[in-house]
């Protein structure tokens, strides 16, 4: 009952109000200013390289209506976002484009890039490097510390140290785009749920910032955030392997080799490889004795007898290779599905990537092409 009541004082008071101002009109000039938005150059390049092409919104001005207020952000810097806007195409378009065209981007392409000049950070002290909304809109951030003098991109070591500098911008940027992207694919086609069986029970669902990248491959995961759940380490993976060059993902995979002890090195007959001194002869390490503890003797070409002795041999590690399989199912299965659901080629789009990311040194950054 004091629901309506209120409502028809509410009525009866705003009748009145606007019965005694009908007959005035405005006066003086309003506080409500409206400025008229021009479009600089770059805006008409990105329409020109983005919108137009591939019906892509390439935010770079902040507006709180595409960011999360409960985190406290800066926006990005013009002339960072133009140079970051240069590399995505050339390194994360344009590749696509090649090897799966242009239909691929404009249909399956995240429709929005948000871009923010700071990061932000998460009560249990990680750093959220990008994230994608609903399979349309990937949110990079970080703009802001780019150094468009010195571009880094890291091709060739996966453990380097992500707040080292100069600012990777593989790990901030490009390998964070593959990963959210492949997360744009699998919700519109899903992946195998095989994928979820390698590595079951092993997942620090609460505690995967704790799992270090150089450790993690001792776990089955390329990366200590591909161990927090399946979706993040499938997509780690796919990130992951289309990023790193040969040198990098070896790396990898030989961290995921846990050493059990050691045996001696044998040549490609199956015969011990000897250690050899500086004149190229095997170098005795003590005789041979048989069961009842005497020399061994054995008989030479030349008819003399010598007492047999054994020589120094080279020994290489044994691995439990567990882990390394299980890295090996993994990306087979990234392959596959990439092949079967979407008829792109993984090692052809890989190729592609690392060419055109290890042209960022020669990429002109500051001015629009």
């Amino acid at each position: 009952m004091k629901k309506y009541l209120m409502s028809a004082v509410l009525l009866i008071s705003l009748g009145l109000f606007m019965g005694s101002c009908s007959d005035d009109e405005p006066t003086g000039e309003s506080v409500f200013q409206v400025v008229p938005t021009t479009q600089s150059d770059f805006d008409k390049w990105l329409y020109a390289n983005y919108t137009k092409p591939y019906n892509i919104k390439f935010l770079y001005r902040y507006n709180d209506k595409e960011t999360d207020n409960t985190y406290n952000v800066i926006p990005a810097d013009p002339d960072k976002a133009k140079a970051l806007a240069i590399m995505i195409k050339h390194m994360w378009i344009d590749a696509y484009k090649a090897v799966a065209g242009e239909e691929f981007i404009r249909q399956y392409g995240p429709k929005t890039y948000q871009l923010l000049g700071s990061p932000e950070y998460n009560t249990n002290g990680s750093i959220v490097l990008g994230y994608a909304e609903s399979g349309v809109k990937i949110t990079l951030f970080r703009v802001n510390e780019i150094d468009v003098d010195n571009p880094f991109v890291n091709l060739t070591d996966p453990f380097r140290a992500h707040n080292a500098v100069p600012l990777d911008l593989n790990y901030w940027y490009f390998h964070t785009m593959h990963h959210e992207f492949f997360h744009i694919l699998t919700q519109t086609k899903n992946y195998s749920t095989d994928y979820q069986t390698l590595s079951a029970g092993h997942y620090h669902t609460s505690d995967w910032i704790n799992v270090d990248d150089a450790d993690a491959p001792k776990e089955g995961f390329v990366t200590g955030y591909a161990s927090g759940e399946y979706n993040e380490d499938i997509a780690e993976m796919y990130s992951t392997y289309v990023t790193s060059s040969d040198e990098a993902w070896n790396k990898i995979m030989e961290a995921s080799l846990i050493v059990t002890g050691e045996t001696t090195k044998l040549d490609a007959n199956g015969n011990p490889v000897y250690v050899l001194d500086e004149n190229g002869d095997k170098i005795p390490i003590g005789y041979i004795y048989d069961q009842n503890g005497n020399r061994l003797v054995y008989q030479g070409d030349d008819g003399k007898f010598y007492y047999a002795l054994e020589y120094q041999v080279e020994k290489v590690p044994t691995y439990d290779t567990t882990y390394y399989d299980i890295l090996v199912q993994k990306l087979e299965m990234v392959r596959s599905y990439m092949n079967d659901s979407w008829g792109i080629d993984l090692d052809e789009l890989r190729q592609e990537v690392l060419r055109r990311m290890q042209d960022v040194t020669t990429l002109d950054l500051k001015n629009l092409k």
